[in-house]
């Protein structure tokens, strides 16, 4: 089946049904990376719902559909002054999930899960920190941290990196957590997400909940090979194949909101 475009309020969307005769597992929210828009994930779209998920590509505030000089103009990320614009644009998609969810609940999917790579991957973790009824959670070359890049936190960013999901670990459990990140990546470091698992880990394995599994590609940096990119992505489908199932064994969330 071709995918579908449509829009969810003011935000744009893509989805992509399973292949006709396989089960509808449930729905991912899937996000591109910084500068780039839905387009770019039409084949990671296309390897999640052959495992038998519906999977809506959104275009992030900003982004794709959304252009506007907010990315145009925005510094380079690693810059301080970039790292300002990047938590600004992470923040606003962050909000639109809860809105998102709804809308795939309403589509008759009795669970939703969300992924992202790179800038995706930092959407997806912020939104789980707000959005207890994400089923999982798939991170791609992401990071938990908003700390700037050389460490230190302004007087003004102080309040905004407190709501980074390394700080908020403790409102991921009991969902299925994936943390995928290149070693030798200098763009999005892996260190972050290794310290994420670290802290839950006990959590994790204290009440039995989960999966929590965490993987570092030894020879992959920000631009993975082609062998590291797709096994990141048969591992993500594979992942929330079995996070679906799982979730259908248990109670619905309920939102905070």
């Amino acid at each position: 089946m071709l995918p579908v475009d449509s829009l969810a309020g003011a935000v744009p969307l893509r989805t992509y049904a399973p292949r006709s005769g396989e089960t509808t597992a449930g729905a991912v929210l899937l996000y591109h990376g910084l500068r780039s828009s839905m387009d770019s994930l039409d084949r990671e779209a296309t390897t999640l719902a052959a495992a038998g998920m519906t999977v809506i590509l959104v275009d992030a505030p900003h982004h794709g559909a959304r252009h506007s000089e907010v990315v145009t103009t925005m510094p380079d990320a690693l810059t301080l002054p970039g790292h300002y614009v990047l938590l600004r644009l992470v923040r606003e998609a962050r909000d639109e999930v809860p809105s998102l969810v709804e809308h795939a609940l309403r589509l008759g999917h009795r669970d939703v899960a969300i992924a992202g790579v790179s800038f995706g991957a930092f959407i997806a973790l912020a939104a789980a920190t707000i959005e207890p009824r994400l089923a999982a959670i798939v991170s791609v070359l992401g990071s938990p941290d908003w700390t700037p890049r050389d460490g230190a936190v302004p007087p003004d960013l102080q309040e905004i990196v407190a709501e980074s999901p390394l700080v908020r670990h403790d409102t991921f459990a009991p969902r299925p957590l994936l943390l995928l990140n290149g070693a030798l990546d200098d763009n999005v470091r892996p260190a972050p997400a290794r310290a994420l698992a670290t802290k839950l880990r006990p959590i994790y394995e204290a009440a039995g909940h989960g999966p929590l599994v965490h993987t570092e590609y030894p020879s992959a940096t920000h631009t993975p090979s082609e062998a590291d990119w797709n096994d990141m992505w048969t591992t993500a489908a594979r992942f929330l194949a079995d996070a679906f199932a799982g979730a259908e064994r248990a109670p619905p969330r309920t939102s905070r909101r």
